[in-house]
């Protein structure tokens, strides 16, 4: 009797065993595949994989699969995916982000003229189907490229959002434009005004209107007759003023200085209890705070210094701060810079969504590194970094430069070293917070 109670013993642990590895299985399946929470923790290395390859995936039609549908399809498909706190959903279904792919790339543009605000040249595009579009084009580096706008910056930025789970960059492509046969047809009068011959030699060059256009050098066509740049997709029209989003700007309470190239803090940021006495009585912790410190995780992996405050769609109270702007990211002179400032909320404030922080731990025990992964995403694009007076533009074949890639995995552990410092010095109930996405 007692051998037989112990065999039914050991049966009864067995089946249990059996059932918890059963719903772990299942439970890291849903998640890999959106049926859950995007951000909860996967364990299964294959799983992990899979959800890379997913992400990929998502952006390009399999060889031999046709588009099935118009361009309208596609962009009433983006405009139903944006909430205030999203531009992506976790899960893409029916290959519709691959479409808005496909007509970025390769959608006929119907009108050019120059969009308005900012320092450097970028144009507004009317696409086939409706959609309104930003092309920022490629910028000339032959003076080190200097606080420029970097298109493939912008590119990386995108599949980087998307790596980490935050959704709310706005959906970007890469795009070689004719400027005779696709752009000069369709300019408005006001931007053909600004195409000019540079330099007594090269034809169809354009300055576009902008703070600084006329202290640059003009966009101008490669040998083939196209420019490179990026394409941003704009987001819905409830959410714009006719080009311009409607958005609450939040001045960045750790706003950065530049001196001498260097950043600086204020003298109330270097306080170590800046953050508990001023930043929490002045900003909700959920969510606007908690956004905020995500944001700087991004940022500073991007290396990103110039985002001086941050805009939300204040539509509903819970509007996220969006990832909007990541032109001036991977710059010529970035890589083996790591501006830790850009790390003060997370540092100072010691605070994180717990799911973002399973998130961090889950990429970091991938079998890839985060630089590999980045680079696999990146590669369905075709964009590359811009020449400098010494390179040529055929040096590149990836959008990130190696040092580039290198720089993410070296941020990457600067992050996670910043967090296991915060739950040393704290708690793990006190640092990380149970708050939705």
């Amino acid at each position: 009797k007692i051998l037989s109670k112990a065999l039914l013993l050991i049966l009864a642990c067995s089946v249990v065993k059996q059932m918890e590895m059963a719903i772990n299985t299942t439970t890291a399946f849903d998640a890999a595949n959106g049926a859950h929470d995007a951000n909860a923790y996967l364990p299964a290395t294959d799983l992990k994989t899979d959800w890379v390859e997913q992400l990929r995936n998502d952006t390009i039609f399999p060889e031999g699969l046709a588009i099935d549908h118009e361009p309208e399809y596609y962009w009433q498909a983006a405009s139903q995916w944006f909430t205030p706190r999203q531009v992506l959903p976790p899960t893409i279904q029916n290959k519709e982000l691959a479409g808005i792919f496909h007509y970025l790339r390769n959608g006929k543009i119907l009108k050019a003229s120059s969009a308005t605000g900012g320092t450097q040249t970028k144009l507004l595009l009317d696409l086939e189907g409706g959609q309104k579009v930003i092309f920022k084009p490629e910028k000339s580096q032959h003076y080190g490229g200097v606080g420029l706008d970097q298109h493939h910056g912008e590119i990386a930025s995108f599949h980087i959002s998307r790596l980490l789970d935050m959704r709310r960059a706005p959906i970007t492509v890469g795009r070689r434009i004719n400027i005779a046969n696709e752009l000069l047809p369709v300019a408005t009068p006001e931007l053909r005004d600004t195409f000019t011959t540079y330099k007594n030699k090269t034809e169809n060059c354009f300055y576009a209107t902008c703070e600084l256009c006329k202290s640059l050098e003009p966009t101008c066509p490669n040998a083939d007759g196209t420019v490179e740049g990026v394409m941003i997709l704009m987001l819905p029209k409830q959410f714009r003023k006719g080009s311009d989003l409607i958005l609450t700007r939040l001045s960045s309470p750790f706003k950065l200085s530049l001196y001498k190239g260097k950043t600086k803090r204020s003298e109330a940021m270097e306080s170590k209890d800046y953050c508990d006495a001023q930043v929490k009585t002045e900003i909700p912790i959920e969510p606007r705070l908690l956004d905020i410190v995500e944001t700087s995780i991004f940022d500073f992996l991007i290396h990103n210094l110039d985002r001086h405050g941050y805009e939300f769609i204040d539509q509903e109270k819970n509007g996220a701060v969006m990832l909007i702007d990541q032109g001036k990211t991977f710059g010529l002179q970035s890589a083996d810079i790591d501006n830790i400032e850009i790390l003060d909320p997370l540092v100072k404030c010691c605070i994180l969504r717990k799911k973002t922080h399973e998130h961090l731990q889950w990429l970091s025990r991938m079998d890839n590194s985060f630089s590999d992964t980045v680079l696999r995403l990146t590669s369905v694009d075709i964009a590359t970094p811009p020449k400098t007076g010494t390179e040529q533009k055929g040096n590149h074949t990836t959008v990130l430069r190696d040092g580039d890639l290198m720089a993410l995995d070296r941020r990457m552990n600067i992050i996670l070293n910043a967090l296991e410092t915060c739950i040393d010095e704290h708690s793990h109930e006190e640092v990380l917070v149970d708050s939705p996405l």
